[in-house]
């Protein structure tokens, strides 16, 4: 299951992540930050504190929301990911793709 809320500051778009992010719920994902409210924001950070799993299917929407964001002039970075995930991210380069900081404020800083 994946809980997906979002809010906007300083014209950052903020999604926290709640649950898991595989196979089964990539869709919502995707569907979530594909609409109207959230497709047009360039600068997003990926709030990942309660998002206790992450697969490779995971990792590819997230790429994909990147290259939105890319396309719109903007960037994509993380924040607050746990051991597990962040292991995930680090083995698979995504970490270093994306950014990790340690808290939303902080990625906004990075990415404003």
């Amino acid at each position: 299951m994946l809980e997906i809320s979002s809010e906007s500051i300083n014209n950052v778009l903020v999604i926290s992540l709640i649950g898991r992010l595989d196979g089964i719920t990539s869709k919502t994902f995707i569907d979530k930050t594909n609409e109207p409210e959230m497709s047009t924001f360039s600068r997003i950070v990926l709030d990942c504190k309660d998002l206790n799993y992450i697969s490779s299917e995971g990792l590819r929407v997230m790429l994909m929301a990147a290259k939105k964001a890319k396309s719109l002039g903007g960037s994509l970075t993380l924040c607050a990911v746990n051991a597990a995930v962040n292991e995930v991210m680090m083995i698979s380069g995504f970490g270093a793709l994306f950014g990790v900081h340690s808290n939303v404020q902080d990625a906004i800083a990075a990415i404003s």
